[in-house]
Formats: structure tokens, sequence, C-alpha cells
């Protein structure tokens, strides 16, 4: 575990890592593997990447990345690359709380889950209520 969230959890919140993934319960140096190729298809150099992984070490610049590929294009002031960017010099300033967004993740996917029509704890509409 890397700051309280295993592989396949983290696969579970971000599953734009699947396609980049051989298994479906894949090991940290998998996952790593997986964020090197979803990097280049974020825009995101290989030299940012790198330095990535040298201010918060490998399976932390993966979650990071995880984190970066969930948002909604519309979420960057610039570009993927330059989000990361920020996280990378927040990290290297001991400024980077992962864990927190982690957390923020669990609960968006809890609540999504519990929205979802026939499952007791979301508002329904109308259409659901018809169905």
């Amino acid at each position: 575990m890397v700051h309280g969230i295993a592989p396949d959890e983290l696969v579970r919140l971000v599953p734009k890592l699947k396609p980049y993934l051989r298994r479906p319960s894949p090991s940290w140096p998998e996952l790593v593997d997986a964020a090197e190729w979803l990097r280049h298809d974020l825009g995101i150099s290989k030299s940012l990447w790198g330095d990535a992984c040298l201010a918060m070490g490998r399976e932390l610049a993966a979650v990071a990345l995880a984190v970066v590929a969930t948002k909604d294009p519309g979420h960057f002031t610039s570009s993927p690359g330059g989000y990361f960017h920020g996280m990378v010099i927040k990290a290297k300033a001991g400024e980077l709380h992962l864990e927190r967004t982690v957390w923020a993740m669990r609960r968006a996917a809890a609540s999504e889950h519990d929205d979802r029509p026939g499952r007791g704890g979301g508002r329904r509409s109308e259409r659901d209520w018809n169905a």
C-alpha cells in the first residue's frame, strides 16, 4: 500500500488506468509502468515524470498522475502537464497531500455508487420512479 491505497483500489478509482494494464489486479511496479504510458497520452513530458519520480518516489508519482487523469479537461488552467508540474513543486516543498485527494476520490466513488437507481441512497428523479 502507498499512502493507504492498494493498487487494485487505485485502478477502481481511476478507470483510465485499465487500458495500460495487463491484468485487473496489478502490482505497484505494473501500475508505475501503466502510469508511464498514461503520462505520454496526457501530454506530460518524460523529464517531468522523471522529476516527479525523484521528488515523491515512483509509486506516489503514479498516484499523482492517476489523480491528474481523473480531472475533467476544463479543470486545468493550462494543461494536465502544468497541473502535474504544480503537484511536483508541492511535493518538493513537502506540501503535497495526496491522501486527502485519495479520500475525496473514495467519497466521490461511494456517492456515485449510492446514487445509482435502485441503490437506496441517492436522490431519485421522476424518471427513476416511473421506470
